[in-house]
């Protein structure tokens, strides 16, 4: 997955559920992230980046607590397939399962 699509994907989560920054960011830090809150923060708002790592540890953090709270939408990690989304990006060939034909 492309770092941007997973930023807009796991912001649109944290979005959705109304999740605290705050408590994320203390769960994503006891996951091994080391990104700053107002790093976070500014990813979320999509005015910063972060490495793979980083991003994984927060789509991990936003996961468990979806898990936790019964939310169903859950934020995708750096290695999650987008091609079903947007399969233009992808072997014309290839059948399209959402496809009739």
């Amino acid at each position: 997955m492309e770092a941007e699509d997973q930023q807009a994907l796991t912001g649109a989560v944290i979005k959705e559920h109304r999740l605290d920054l705050a408590q994320l960011w203390l769960e994503f830090v006891g996951l091994g992230g080391d990104a700053s809150e107002q790093l976070i923060r500014e990813y979320c708002a999509g005015e910063a980046t972060l490495s793979p790592k980083e991003r994984d540890a927060l789509a991990q953090a936003v996961n468990e607590h979806c898990v936790a709270e019964g939310l169903p939408l859950r934020a995708p990690f750096s290695g999650s397939a987008l091609f079903l989304l947007r399969p233009e990006r992808h072997d014309p060939e290839r059948k399209d399962p959402y496809s009739s034909k």
